[in-house]
């Protein structure tokens, strides 16, 4: 074993100080053994809160300050084993969805013995990396923390720390720190008693200092903090790159007399203070107690202070007592006691709506990789950049802009985020932003290659100039948009005849239908409950416009279905589904396209169109030589049709139905971590494709 050991005479100091080293992002609840004799006489009242620093809420800050202070003396408990197992989730969030890049699970055995005496020991690990990361965890993400982060909060050590000598909302003298409220009161059945606690909301008086914001939940007899739930405000992070950070700290009434920890979960996230770009990463940790053994003799004596020990990697990798798999858990995909960024909500409106994240409030900014440097046809070369303010949490706007080179005039646009409760109110205005008449086909770093390369940036791109209003919801397993907008659409012109490197001519830019156009869209993304061995997504979209291109009036509906194998493992597979129609008179750039790279490789690209569409896919994968290589195997079967709607902008256009299904297949290697994909495919010919995970289309 390996192992380190810290001491002192004063073991209440040492405690302290080792929380230091121990607590960046697994805390205890509650703190220690936190019992209290005999009750004091005097309670507060359920609704008897009358605001801020109400004498109910002080009477029950002093409470729970006093149990807190005098938890280790007054406890009648001599000694206790715990069985702790957790998950580390490394997680990065690209435009509002997470994907793990690294998962942990631990197995702790946790010992302790009066007054403060502690030794925990980690006895299994595993962990698999999903894409490449360089991140190594202190031992302080790790391990479970005894003693209630001491006077002082401190999360992380040495120069790595998030949050430093921020004062306990339940310390000696934080009543002349911090403002109390009492908020609720709930009652939490234990077995053969009842314990009531109280909602005690906390926040600095000046919001400015250094401080902690969210809510204790203090039992009504005892004074012992049976809940801690948490936030900072922006002085209390040490570290730049920190946006926010939440704590729930929970604990669970053991052999009827005593406070102990029970789960604990943390949520980090970080980003570039200088760069406001559509990638965050986060750390969510969650500690969970299986069992305690009170009746266990100690095998031996405990030093003075905390104990961390862990066993040697062949002894971890031989644990295989999990309770939970290493994937797939609460935490991949949220709390398991509801979002953790519904304590940040709840944390702003105790302190007024003032600034609770992170980072700075003007920073540079890019929509994606390709808003900074790109070829297309109908730009040539364009350079572009972008700034954000961030006026406080809620509120975010946007400038972006650059110059194509080959067009020789500027492109702009302008976004207005609010949050207003859960969900977000969105304005947007652009200037000749180039568009593409269908779904994306490919990363926007691999179309600029491919123009420098082969003449074809695989989009058909139109001129627009217009406004959007709307309001969305983009958390959280149901989340929706609903929208209105004014464009004006003008045809681009071709501006690059040949590929700079390949000398190949570049295919035409196609006619749309130029004008105005009035629109309405709305769409749902609904995350199904999991079934076995699966994940399902099902994906609605519709859009009714206006009589304003023409004479064009229409409506346009969409429905996917998608599903994916549970992730972790050798194999893997998706499949999905996606069906389209449209009623009226449609517009050529809102036709259903289809053919070539995106949808079936091997034809043309996007030679068939029509008004209603159907499109089948599928991939199973398996590693080979993990993480390097995957073996890939690829099929997609659809097609296209054209009534009454479609008929006079497919000519226009210069596409036809696809007079039936069409099919493509093939086989191909998933390269480092699955990143790179690299496919031969067959259907009216045969092609090679390079792509990218669709995890990061959007973002290159």
């Amino acid at each position: 074993m390996t192992g380190r050991r810290t001491s002192s005479a004063d073991g209440r100091r040492v405690a302290a100080a080792a929380a230091v080293a121990v607590a960046a992002l697994c805390f205890a609840s509650g703190g220690g053994a936190q019992e209290i004799p005999q009750p004091p006489a005097e309670v507060p009242r359920a609704g008897s809160s009358d605001g801020w620093n109400s004498e109910a809420a002080l009477l029950l800050s002093e409470r729970a300050i006093d149990a807190r202070r005098n938890a280790w003396a007054d406890s009648s408990l001599e000694r206790f084993r715990a069985d702790v197992q957790g998950h580390v989730y490394y997680l990065g969030d690209i435009l509002g969805e997470r994907h793990v890049i690294r998962a942990d699970q631990l197995a702790l055995d946790v010992r302790w013995q009066r007054p403060d005496r502690s030794m925990q020991t980690i006895v299994g690990r595993r962990h698999e990396l999903r894409l490449p990361t360089t991140i190594h965890y202190h031992l302080d993400h790790l391990f479970l923390v005894l003693d209630n982060f001491g006077d002082r909060i401190r999360i992380g050590h040495g120069p790595g720390h998030e949050i430093r000598d921020v004062l306990h909302p339940a310390a000696a003298g934080a009543r002349e720190f911090y403002e109390y409220r009492l908020a609720d009161s709930l009652e939490i059945r234990i077995r053969d008693r009842t314990a009531q606690v109280f909602e005690l909301q906390v926040r600095p008086r000046d919001g400015a200092d250094a401080g902690a914001v969210g809510s204790l939940f203090v039992e009504r007899e005892t004074g012992a903090i049976a809940r801690m739930r948490l936030t900072f405000t922006p002085a209390a992070y040490r570290d730049p790159q920190i946006v926010r950070l939440v704590v729930d700290l929970r604990s669970a009434l053991q052999e009827g007399r005593y406070w102990l920890p029970d789960e604990q979960e943390i949520e980090i996230a970080r980003s570039l203070p200088w760069f406001d770009f559509p990638l965050e990463t986060l750390v969510r940790t969650r500690l969970r107690v299986l069992d305690y053994d009170f009746d266990e003799e100690a095998l031996f004596g405990l030093g003075p202070g905390a104990l961390i020990y862990s066993l040697r990697e062949e002894e971890l990798a031989r644990f295989d007592a999990w309770e939970d798999p290493l994937f797939g858990g609460p935490l991949e995909e949220g709390s398991a006691d509801g979002d953790l960024g519904a304590a940040v909500a709840e944390a702003r409106e105790l302190v007024l709506r003032r600034t609770l994240l992170g980072g700075r409030r003007w920073q540079l900014a890019l929509p994606n990789a390709s808003g900074a440097i790109r070829a297309r046809r109908s730009e040539g070369l364009f350079v572009g950049a972008g700034v954000a303010y961030r006026p406080n949490d809620l509120t975010r706007v946007s400038f972006g802009g650059g110059h194509a080179v080959g067009e020789a005039r500027p492109q702009a646009s302008l976004g207005v985020r609010r949050r207003l409760w859960e969900v977000d109110l969105e304005v947007d205005g652009w200037l000749r932003v180039h568009r593409d008449a269908g779904p994306p086909a490919g990363a926007g770093v691999l179309r600029t290659l491919a123009l420098l390369a082969d003449g074809e940036d695989y989009e058909d791109p139109y001129l627009s100039t217009g406004g959007r209003i709307g309001i969305a919801r983009r958390e959280g397993p149901v989340r929706w948009r609903v929208g209105a907008s004014f464009e004006r659409h003008r045809n681009a012109g071709l501006v690059v005849g040949t590929a700079p490197f390949g000398g190949r001519p570049a295919r035409p830019v196609r006619p749309v239908d130029e004008g105005e156009l009035a629109r309405l869209d709305a769409g749902l993304t609904v995350e199904l409950r999991s079934g076995p061995g699966a994940r399902w997504t099902l994906e609605l979209a519709g859009e009714a416009g206006a009589s304003g291109i023409g004479d064009f009036g229409y409506t346009r509906g969409t429905v996917a279905l998608w599903a994916r194998g549970n992730p972790g493992g050798a194999w893997h597979w998706a499949s999905g589904i996606e069906f389209g129609a449209a009623g009226g008179t449609l517009p050529a750039q809102r036709l259903f396209l289809l053919g070539g790279r995106g949808s079936l490789p091997g034809y043309e690209f996007r030679g068939w169109g029509g008004d209603r569409t159907a499109l089948w896919r599928a991939e199973v994968s398996r590693a080979v030589a993990s993480p390097w290589v995957r073996l890939r195997a690829i099929g997609a079967i659809g097609g296209t049709g054209l009534d009454r709607a479609g008929e006079a902008a497919a000519r226009r256009f210069g596409v036809s139905g696809s007079a039936g299904l069409r099919a493509s297949a093939g086989l191909g290697l998933g390269l480092f971590y699955d990143i790179l994909h690299l496919d031969v495919m067959r259907g009216e010919n045969w092609v090679v494709l390079l792509s990218v995970d669709p995890r990061f289309l959007r973002i290159l």
